[in-house]
């Protein structure tokens, strides 16, 4: 299976997890390591990193010019991986 087709359609949410995943070191990362990590354009990733900013989930040290997530970052990912985990127990006992 072709990694752009399967990373096509994720949603927004899906997005956000992959880039805060990438932040998540104490040193923090750089926006081309980000834009790596999480299969994303230059544009596609400057957007999503000035909402998770915005949302105060994402902190950007302009000093050392990298990205680290926050405890905000940290509680969505737990939230997050949490509701995949649902889903997950709901397929198999439908399944």
């Amino acid at each position: 299976v072709c990694h752009y087709n399967v990373m096509k359609y994720r949603s927004k949410n899906g997005i956000f997890a992959s880039i805060l995943n990438s932040a998540i070191s104490d040193d923090g990362i750089r926006i081309t390591k980000i834009m790596y990590n999480s299969f994303l354009s230059y544009s596609q990733v400057t957007y999503y990193l000035r909402l998770l900013r915005e949302n105060g989930t994402l902190y950007y040290d302009e000093m050392s010019r990298v990205y680290k997530t926050t405890d905000k970052g940290i509680k969505f990912l737990e939230l997050y991986n949490g509701m995949g985990e649902l889903l997950k127990v709901k397929l198999t006992i439908d399944g």
